[in-house]
């Protein structure tokens, strides 16, 4: 068929009024032909017309050859059977309301998670050009993973990697920072920086909105910024002239070089204010050192495949160059490089889609309720259409056509429940962003309906119509023509099997979400009801950057001890302390730790330990016992001799059979190249009780050192004060630190609570979203056993008025219609509990605390289903027992 034909028939069903137009005038002219030609053979007009139709073969029938040879019959077909749906929907306006919200449900949710799960792991990063090119960097250690390096490490990288170009590298997490605009010294205001090396944006091809990027030069023309464009549109209205004009970041005079382009953030997820010099802030904030440490872990390094490198080579050559790195430098700590694909969230890939694909299976599973809801649902309404079905057929409908047209019907259905389901994730995703704890630092994720969403949903609503009216179709395409036309003879008991499995299907689906929604409850009232070591009811928090106001090495600690002092003076305030890290959260500051007469494992220097830097009160504060020996005093300062406090753990594992109290341990001094300087020796003064310092719900319980913040002063610090009630005082804190220092903001308040359940936000999304979910799921369900049940009723009506009529009991009624339904919860509810135990093996990472067969959350979902069956069959069961006999034995 040439491409003029395929053109003419697709605009003859778009025109159909005109091609149906010039139709009927060409069949008119040919008529009138043949007319004319049988009045000259001599026949009269009435003889003539007659005989030009008989030759024509029917003016109706001859039109509708054409209109299959015109058009394409199958897109005719299509718009009929469109129309038809529409009219049947219209007059249905219930059954429409109620199949469209259950899908709009079911389709939502799926789009929710995988707009999420698109965010995250396969949309490109805006303004990166090439990032199918781009990889990251990190670094294995003790116990595997992806984690950041040193800078020393990123220069060796850099230099040896052949198959690598543009070799980059940024911090780990984006530091806040006192920012002060062009012509102001006094009025400051927080702003998130990102310390990036100078070849950052070349690698990243990159562009500015306004001026220009960083380039290698730049680490020795002196202090310059490039401005986000979302905070050059807020902070300067996105003036063009803030180009070249001199900030304050810190204190520290920095020029404006240019703009970054709108949307651009790198290639993560954190939105950044401001990128600055790495070098250059480096030495300007006093911390030199940290370009020299190689042990450290502060930086993700990239970089960019050269021309026809293949991911695997680059990764091999990593690999190669991170093994001969822990050769020539075995003090670093490290046990080799790693090199993924680009990620907005380096080297948490499967984590994500490990957790996205658990979502995304809780949330097929109330659209497979839903589907089976509807196959039902469908089902019935094929039984009472099938009179209208068996005319269809004894008319000479085919069983495709006609399955076809049922199909049809379903994916109009489907297709509007899509377009509320789009309506509804927007709604979802809106509702539950705001909810989550907010992280320390600013994220953004487009979380667009762009064109591989919409794919998704189109297909995804598509292949459920298709699963869902498939058998209901097929089933009402065996119409017997006869039985129905008639209806005398008994009706075939296919359809009420078909229907028992569709009620089934959702009842062991339900119970599923039910069970799923029970465990992430029943781990998440674990991880509160641990007891994780110290008590942060009450607790507020401030987190300060010294270094913003310019604090050194000398001056932050007589600021802090003076700031201290003050919020202790506060009237609400029971105790308050200072820590760089608080528990309850994900991370601690890693440093080699040597114990006397205990040799580290594979040939180390050091122990990797997590350490703590805490003033006098710390373990009063947040209620952490002491097991043995003293706290730390505020005459231990930088001048006095250096102290420690270890944690149980710490103690048992180095002194098993000794007190810890009077030992010593050794610290690991970074120096330019590596932890190999003379370790300082510290005197263990204390032994406290464990804490969990990690997240609540992985329950673990590292090892610790505290030492006296006077004696290892870091600029990141964080006001801990308890309350004498409980009561917040962030805005107390925040005017005590601007009545000391305007130039110093706070950088986050919150309270410990609220710190630790950034850690629980895992748990705390599946739990909200599979117990929502579960309750749909259980409505779909009692619906289901309803409708069936009612069915059921409905046609044994005439059997039910016998038996009442001959004396049957009401109790007996009752039992009748019960059974069946009871019959089908408790096979549904089998096959449910099977798979919910299947899942909670699979579940059991984010169980902490819970057994995969946990009884309460198994024995609460059962129950639940129980009652709601005996609900759903409540109706059923009073309109069997209130059957009139002489009207049942009339019944048709």
């Amino acid at each position: 068929m040439s491409i003029r034909r395929i053109v003419l028939r697709l605009v003859n069903v778009v025109r159909r009024g005109t091609a149906e137009r010039d139709l009927a005038r060409e069949i008119a002219s040919h008529l009138g032909m043949l007319e004319d030609g049988f009045r000259q053979r001599g026949m009269t007009a009435a003889e003539a017309r007659r005989a030009a139709r008989l030759a024509l073969g029917g003016v109706e029938q001859t039109k509708e050859r054409q209109r299959d040879a015109r058009s394409f019959v199958w897109l005719d077909d299509a718009r009929r059977d469109l129309a038809h749906s529409a009219r049947l929907l219209r007059r249905s306006p219930a059954f429409a309301l109620t199949a469209v919200l259950s899908l709009a449900i079911g389709i939502g949710a799926n789009t929710a998670i995988f707009t999420v799960a698109n965010a995250l792991l396969f949309r490109d990063p805006p303004g990166v050009g090439e990032p199918d090119r781009l990889v990251d960097i990190g670094v294995s250690r003790e116990f595997g993973g992806f984690n950041p390096g040193s800078y020393p490490m990123y220069l060796d990288v850099r230099e040896r990697a052949t198959t690598l170009t543009d070799v980059y590298a940024r911090v780990m997490f984006p530091h806040a920072k006192s920012f002060a605009p062009p012509g102001t010294s006094r009025s400051v205001e927080r702003a998130f920086a990102f310390e990036v090396t100078t070849n950052y944006f070349t690698a990243l091809r990159a562009t500015p909105s306004a001026g220009r990027l960083f380039d290698e030069s730049d680490g020795d023309r002196g202090p310059v910024a490039v401005v986000s464009h979302r905070f050059w549109t807020r902070r300067f209205n996105k003036d063009p002239d803030i180009v070249g004009r001199t900030v304050r970041v810190n204190g520290q005079p920095f020029v404006v070089a240019g703009v970054a382009s709108e949307g651009f953030q790198g290639t993560g997820v954190v939105a950044p204010d401001l990128w600055l010099p790495l070098t250059v802030t480096a030495g300007a904030s006093g911390a030199r050192s940290s370009l020299t440490d190689r042990s450290g872990g502060w930086l993700i390094m990239g970089g960019r495949l050269e021309p026809g490198v293949l991911l695997p080579q680059a990764a091999a050559e990593v690999d190669a160059i991170g093994r001969a790195l822990n050769q020539e430098y075995p003090a670093s700590g490290s046990r080799g490089l790693r090199l993924l694909r680009a990620s907005r969230v380096p080297g948490n890939d499967t984590v994500i889609a490990v957790f996205a694909s658990v979502m995304m299976i809780i949330v097929s599973l109330v659209l497979i309720v839903a589907c089976a809801n509807l196959a039902g649902i469908l089902l019935a309404r094929a039984a009472a259409r099938r009179r209208e079905i068996a005319v269809r057929l004894a008319m000479g409908a085919g069983r495709a056509r006609l399955v076809r047209q049922l199909l049809t019907e379903t994916v109009v259905l489907f297709a509007i429940g899509g377009v509320a389901g789009v309506v509804f994730a927007r709604v979802m995703t809106s509702v539950l962003v705001p909810l989550l704890p907010s992280p320390p630092f600013p994220i953004d994720v487009t979380l667009a309906l762009d064109g591989r969403v919409m794919l998704f949903t189109i297909v995804l609503s598509f292949l459920a119509a298709v699963l869902s009216g498939l058998a209901p179709a097929l089933q009402a395409s065996r119409a017997d023509v006869v039985a129905s036309l008639n209806d005398t003879v008994p009706r075939r008991f296919g359809r009420t099997r078909l229907r028992g499995a569709f009620v089934v299907t959702q009842i062991a689906f339900s119970l599923l979400l039910v069970v799923t929604a029970g465990l992430f409850v029943r781990a998440l009232r674990q991880a509160g009801s641990v007891d994780p070591g110290f008590d942060p009811r009450g607790v507020e928090l401030a987190s300060l950057d010294l270094s913003m106001a310019g604090y050194t090495d000398t001056t932050g600690p007589r600021f802090a001890s003076d700031l201290l002092d003050r919020v202790r003076q506060l009237g609400d305030v029971q105790t308050a302390t200072l820590a760089v890290v608080v528990p309850g959260g994900f991370e601690g500051i890693g440093n080699g730790v040597a114990v006397p007469g205990v040799t580290a494992p594979d040939g180390q220097r050091f122990f990797n330990q997590y350490w703590n830097m805490v003033a006098p009160g710390y373990f009063a504060t947040l209620r952490i016992p002491f097991v043995d020996g003293r706290d730390f005093t505020v005459s231990e300062n930088a001048d006095a001799e250096r102290v420690a406090i270890v944690s149980e753990h710490f103690a048992r594992r180095f002194w098993p059979e000794r007190n810890a109290v009077g030992q010593f341990i050794l610290r690991g001094v970074p120096g330019p190249r590596g932890v190999d300087l003379p370790p300082e020796p510290l005197r263990v003064v204390g032994v406290v009780r464990d804490v969990k310092s990690s997240s609540l719900i992985d329950g673990l319980a590292e090892s610790f050192v505290y030492v006296p913040f006077a004696q290892r002063y870091m600029p990141l610090v964080t006001i801990v004060a308890r309350t004498t009630r409980g009561q917040r005082i962030g805005d107390e804190l925040r005017a005590l630190v601007a009545s000391m220092n305007p130039g110093l903001p706070v950088v986050k308040s919150e309270t410990l609570d609220d710190s630790m359940a950034l850690g629980l936000v895992s748990q705390r999304v599946a739990a909200s979203i599979s117990g929502s979910l579960g309750t749909v799921g259980l409505v779909l369900a009692a619906i289901g056993i309803y409708g069936m049940a009612m069915y059921m009723v409905a046609r044994r009506t005439r059997e039910i008025g016998i038996r009442i009529a001959l004396g049957a009991q009401r109790r007996a009624i009752v039992t009748m219609v019960l059974r069946q339904a009871l019959w089908l919860a408790v096979i549904g509810s089998t096959i449910g509990l099977a798979l919910a135990a299947a899942a909670s093996h699979a579940l059991s990472g984010f169980l902490f605390g819970v057994a995969p067969l946990d009884p309460p959350a198994f024995i609460g979902a059962t129950v639940l289903f129980a009652i709601a069956t005996l609900a759903a069959c409540y109706v059923p069961v009073r309109r069997a027992t209130s059957v009139d006999p002489a009207v049942a034995l009339r019944h048709d």
